[in-house]
């Protein structure tokens, strides 16, 4: 690439709130910015027309849809009916400027529409994987949001509907295998239709080992801007969280959240005359009256914080005594867990999915299968404070080393270089 590079990058979210996905394509594309690559977002919102503004420091359009309110209905509104839409915003945002554009979608929803783009201007493009969503319609890979399965077919679905939905809307759901199974399918097609699909972990590399020919697949993770990190953390948090437990995500199964209570309850059982811990939970989703009323029989501090910003998350989590991660899902690379790391956190978590691309159990974290362990470990590391010294350090070195902005971000361009190089020679 001789020119300075446009990269457009369609993702589903986006900052200011949007989850860790959201984030990870915010970072990337600073970074690529700060290395010369011109870059415009564009990322869908309910609403009429096309709006324009800058979200911290990237350029940004917002394409406007119309979402049904129907089930599965809103769903096709949200994935087939927006490609178009997205195609014709990325066609547009190009114009005649083709020779040195990239595309490369961050999610699912713009994934299909970014690859149809692609095609129309003739520019390469990159698909990122950050979940399930290849594989599992619901894209969190959980039978009935709870127990992992490897991927949906017409029986998989009929057993998981009724789960999901309840027993009367579920069964009548089941009326709408065939679009859900055909999507999936659309949804496969344009990775294989992608120049290049990144897989943010081993875990989701080997998961699509069988739906991307080996050389279109690259396994680059997501990465943390540790000097901007570094100076979010130089301020202390609004809250005290010094010698508490921290949880951050949403108060649902797949993140752990309802293990919460039994792993505090176990923590007492194991030493019923010695203090519980103060417990501080960053998040928000339909189990917090359960867990609060837990936490209350307990006589658990436990504090719900709901969404808060993102710096006062890190700042919690460069200050407390133990980052709990005890997701059960399939994590893919959890954001949060990255800059836990990143923020010096010693960090106590299941080994799920992606989790152990980051941590190694013993040092640079602790990891335990069961919620009897999670508890035991617990309870060890809080008689420890120079073993969670030492985790929190390994911790931090190991964002220096593997996920730090420098390490990666060359890794991306590297790959659009080649991917522009073959685009050119194709021309």
């Amino acid at each position: 690439m001789t020119a300075r590079l446009r990269l457009i990058m369609p993702s589903d979210a986006f900052p200011p709130r949007c989850g860790g996905a959201g984030w990870s394509a915010h970072a990337l594309a600073r970074s690529l910015q700060a290395r010369g690559c011109d870059v415009t977002a564009i990322v869908p919102r309910t609403g009429r027309g096309l709006v324009s503004d800058v979200t911290l420091g990237i350029a940004t359009l917002r394409p406007g849809y119309r979402e049904w309110p129907l089930p599965f209905v809103r769903n096709y509104s949200r994935h087939e009916r927006l490609w178009p839409i997205v195609a014709q915003t990325i066609v547009a945002a190009v114009a005649d400027d083709a020779a040195r554009t990239l595309i490369h979608a961050q999610h699912v929803r713009v994934a299909p529409a970014a690859v149809h783009a692609a095609r129309r201007l003739g520019v390469p493009v990159a698909i990122t994987v950050r979940d399930h969503w290849p594989w599992d319609y619901f894209a969190t890979g959980l039978h009935a949001d709870r127990v992992p399965y490897p991927r949906q077919d017409w029986a998989a679905l009929a057993s998981d509907l009724p789960q999901r939905l309840g027993p009367l809307r579920g069964v009548l759901a089941c009326a709408a295998i065939p679009y859900l199974l055909a999507h999936l399918a659309r949804r496969r097609a344009a990775l294989r239709a992608a120049d290049a699909v990144i897989a943010v972990s081993e875990y989701i590399a080997a998961r699509l080992a069988p739906l991307v020919p080996a050389e279109r697949l690259h396994r680059i993770h997501n990465f943390v801007d540790l000097p901007a990190l570094d100076a979010v953390i130089a301020r202390p948090a609004m809250l005290d969280a010094r010698g508490a437990l921290l949880f951050v995500g949403k108060l649902e199964r797949n993140k752990g959240a309802d293990l919460l209570p039994d792993i505090m309850a176990r923590l007492r059982a194991a030493a019923p005359d010695r203090p519980l811990p103060p417990l501080i939970i960053a998040g928000d989703g339909a189990l917090q009256p359960v867990l609060a009323a837990g936490f209350a029989r307990l006589g658990v501090d436990a504090r719900f914080t709901g969404w808060i910003d993102h710096d006062e998350i890190l700042r919690l989590s460069a200050a407390c005594a133990l980052f709990l991660y005890p997701s059960t899902w399939g994590e893919p690379l959890s954001r949060t867990l990255l800059e836990a790391c990143a923020c010096g956190a010693a960090i106590l978590a299941m080994p799920t999915g992606g989790t152990r691309d980051i941590i190694r159990d013993g040092h640079d974290g602790a990891l335990a299968v069961t919620a009897a362990g999670f508890a035991a470990r617990l309870r060890q590391l809080l008689d420890a404070p120079a073993e969670r010294a030492a985790l929190g350090a390994a911790a931090r070195r190991t964002a220096e080393q593997r996920f730090s902005e420098v390490v990666v971000a060359p890794r991306v361009i590297e790959l659009y270089r080649q991917l522009h190089a073959a685009a050119a020679h194709r021309r």
